[in-house]
């Protein structure tokens, strides 16, 4: 017991957290507070088949911003840390992506819409048409935050969170009380609130870059790169949510709503890193190979011991927590929480040498293959415990926990392989 004292301690001493993640970890903590209580709310009063309508619109909107993006956030962050490229250039050509990417993509929606509803059946049409017609402001959305983060400025995109966070809360409130809680109405209210982030966003930016200027070079050294990541990204992105798709088209919505449950509660587990990763990132990115090492090292040596104690007390709690905050219809939430913590923690000990490798070593090819592989493990592995085992949501969670786990001491073992390589040439050198 002493010597784990001692390590934890350790770990503290050795990364010491800035001001910045202590403000941001605060900022971050009350947002997942603010927002899993308007789930809670949210998931009371609708139930879990109409729950898990809106839990795919946000499903679908958010693969819309991951399919739509190419790369582009990834790159345009690339840019600004690495090649010193100016903010007004990054943000004006992120305009005109946006812009452009938002057209597509709304066409996309529009003329692929059978093809669409052939994927998500139990979903009515305009539920998929609005989640598609929402791809400008949130590709926007995730560009300011690629700007900001380069800018070393990342405190103000949780700071934003924050503020919208208690905006959902009392939006969810206040139709709670109008006896108004539909899932028509959340997705209407998340619509709105998507659009007032957006604008919000593009004015902080103006007050401190008060000039746009939209450069197609730029925007082809940002494909570039940001090209290479994409892949990975994608895959990361189908990783985390095949499993949804698969539950909704062979179990149905029910099923949707009650796992959506475990998958939150599961990924409150980032919030323990959010904090650090955002303070650290720049520093990460933009500094010397040994610097980066240096830090990357430091990050996950504090991830890991604090994980392991949050994901152990999150499955001890797993079935009060279910049935007092959600109620006996919820209670088959629980398990599946519990056999997705072990991936989750994988998954976040791993994100500082994922941003290692992404921004610094230009390793983003490996990453790509990497997070294909984990997609198609979690795929067939999805396929056997749902459809051949028939373990239902329990299946899906310990799929999913096993294809995290594999993929993220990938990464590990890359990125403690590239910092050998780089010792011994600076010896060799």
């Amino acid at each position: 017991m002493n010597r784990l004292v001692a390590f934890i301690k350790d770990c503290v001493k050795d990364f010491s957290v800035s001001d910045s993640a202590r403000k941001i970890f605060k900022y971050q903590f009350f947002t997942v507070v603010f927002a899993l209580t308007s789930n809670i709310i949210i998931a009371r009063l609708l139930g879990p088949e109409k729950k898990g309508i809106v839990d795919i619109f946000v499903l679908i909107y958010m693969m819309i911003l991951e399919f739509g993006l190419c790369g582009f956030g990834s790159g345009l962050l690339y840019q600004i840390t690495q090649k010193k490229r100016p903010l007004n250039q990054a943000h004006g050509t992120a305009i005109a992506f946006t812009m452009i990417m938002g057209i597509l993509i709304g066409l996309l929606g529009w003329f692929g819409l059978p093809l669409w509803q052939s994927i998500f059946p139990v979903v009515p049409k305009w539920i998929i048409l609005a989640a598609f017609m929402l791809a400008p402001l949130v590709f926007y959305k995730q560009l300011w935050e690629s700007i900001m983060t380069g800018a070393n400025r990342a405190i103000v995109i949780y700071k934003v969170g924050h503020i919208f966070s208690i905006i959902q809360l009392g939006a969810i409130i206040t139709l709670w009380m109008l006896d108004s809680v539909t899932y028509e109405m959340i997705i209407y209210w998340s619509i709105l609130r998507i659009a007032l982030n957006m604008i919000a966003s593009f004015f902080i930016i103006r007050s401190q870059e008060k000039t746009i200027q939209a450069d197609f070079s730029l925007a082809k050294d940002i494909l570039k790169y940001g090209s290479i990541i994409y892949a990975g990204a994608l895959a990361n992105m189908l990783h985390f949510k095949i499993d949804q798709i698969m539950i909704s088209y062979w179990l149905g919505l029910e099923a949707v709503g009650i796992y959506t449950v475990s998958v939150r509660w599961a990924e409150t587990l980032f919030l323990l890193d959010t904090a650090i990763l955002a303070a650290s990132l720049y520093k990460i990115s933009a500094s010397s190979p040994e610097v980066s090492f240096q830090t990357a090292r430091k990050v996950f040596r504090t991830q890991f011991i604090i994980s392991i104690i949050a994901g152990t007390l999150f499955a001890l709690m797993a079935y009060p927590l279910v049935y007092i905050l959600y109620g006996e219809a919820y209670g088959n939430a629980a398990l599946p929480l519990i056999l997705l913590i072990p991936g989750v923690i994988a998954w976040s000990t791993s994100k500082s040498s994922s941003n290692l490798l992404t921004y610094n070593l230009g390793q983003g090819g490996f990453l790509a293959k990497i997070s294909f592989l984990g997609f198609f493990a979690n795929v067939i592995l999805n396929y056997y415990m749902i459809k051949i085992l028939e373990w239902g949501i329990n299946g899906a969670a310990i799929a999913s926990s096993i294809s995290y786990f594999l993929v993220a001491v990938a990464i590990v073992l890359q990125s403690k392989h590239q910092e050998k390589k780089h010792v011994a040439d600076q010896t060799a050198n």
